[in-house]
């Protein structure tokens, strides 16, 4: 079978789409597959370039970068489109127009990594009627709401389980941990915003750590003023922004006392899954999350956590210093039973990707589950 993944982007940081597509493009290797990745972030490992899909710079002749490719993906079974929705979707429909115009069309599937309220983003999902992937409830639910009729397959994400070592800058007392891209989306100001007022009120006992600096192409949304009154905490030490490879995440979270996931919107544009919060999970780390999408799904259940209000600064602060006078509120206990149901989650993702591209395909794939 040949699968080929068209994404924007192909840098991957501690999550997000790039990192589930890496893992599910080796295992489906693994399991027989030829499969590629078409992206348009230049030098990109394990990914072909095409200038079609260069976010930071249009094509110089749209026709002929479309025409592109089409040709790169010309021959392939399966052509998934991951988060079709956000960027270029004239491109987008020309392209699922001319991939069926073929004389032997491929199967061709959305991929939703995320979601927003803007329309013409939900009318390119709906153009030729094609099948949705959603990788967690909340996002199946809403494409069944917007698109009612929708053909949708909730499949799990993928995930890398090789680990590698990590070790963390020097620190003082606890160590807080947003294993989260650097972003004003992934609220990464309300969570600056929380430990300077700590640590400006004299808190000595906590160190901040944020993950997901590096290997971005979008600037991080986040005001120059903020960054300047974190600049003297950094040089003594006790703001650090760092980056490690995926493989490196799941130490960095297991040295972690506690971890912060504060993403910032609600509704169509919340917290899509969240790779870093499961990742916390199966390692029975404490979480504080906001109620944003799917982090009040996934956290469903799970004892050591604390849901708070999206946006809100105080309520983070509050939350951060009763965890660091207290520990983890009395009478939460870590159930290891989710951590392993997610674990399996991961583990049979490429087999469930598989068995959907053979059904589509009318065949059965040896091996799928």
């Amino acid at each position: 079978m040949k699968i080929a993944h068209i994404n924007w982007i192909a840098l991957p940081t501690a999550g997000g789409d790039a990192v589930h597509i890496d893992a599910l493009v080796q295992d489906l290797r693994r399991l027989g597959a030829t499969t590629e990745v078409f992206a348009g972030t230049v030098g990109a490992t394990d990914a072909r370039y095409l200038e079609a899909l260069n976010l930071l710079s249009a094509p110089r002749d749209g026709q002929r970068a479309l025409e592109d490719l089409l040709r790169a993906v010309q021959g392939f079974e399966v052509v998934q489109l991951h988060n079709p929705q956000f960027h270029r979707m004239d491109l987008v429909k020309r392209l699922i127009d001319g991939l069926l115009a073929q004389p032997r069309p491929p199967r061709i599937l959305h991929n939703m990594h995320a979601m927003s309220e803007d329309e013409a983003g939900w009318d390119v999902l709906r153009h030729r009627g094609l099948p949705i992937i959603a990788h967690s409830r909340y996002i199946a639910e809403e494409v069944r709401r917007r698109i009612p009729g929708a053909e949708v397959h909730e499949l799990f994400l993928s995930l890398t389980m090789n680990r590698a070592a990590y070790t963390f800058p020097a620190f003082q007392g606890r160590l807080i941990l947003q294993p989260t891209r650097l972003s004003r989306w992934k609220g990464s100001a309300v969570s600056l915003q929380a430990v300077l007022e700590l640590l400006e009120a004299g808190r000595e006992d906590f160190t901040f750590f944020h993950a997901g600096s590096e290997q971005r192409i979008f600037p991080t949304g986040l005001d120059e003023a903020l960054l300047a009154r974190a600049a003297p905490w950094q040089a003594r030490g006790r703001i650090h922004f760092i980056h490690y490879s995926v493989e490196q995440s799941w130490e960095a979270i297991r040295q972690a006392d506690f971890v912060l996931h504060p993403t910032n919107d609600n509704g169509a544009h919340g917290e899509p899954f969240s790779l870093t919060t499961a990742q916390a999970i199966m390692q029975g780390k404490p979480v504080i999350a906001t109620d944003s999408g799917n982090l009040p799904i996934l956290l469903e259940g799970y004892g050591p956590k604390q849901i708070i209000p999206t946006r809100d600064v105080g309520a983070l602060r509050d939350a951060i210093a009763l965890w660091l006078d207290r520990g983890v509120p009395p009478g939460q206990v870590t159930d290891p039973a989710l951590g392993e149901s997610l674990r399996q989650g991961f583990l049979r993702s490429a087999h469930e990707h598989m068995a959907l591209y053979g059904r589509l395909l009318g065949a059965r794939v040896p091996g799928a589950a």
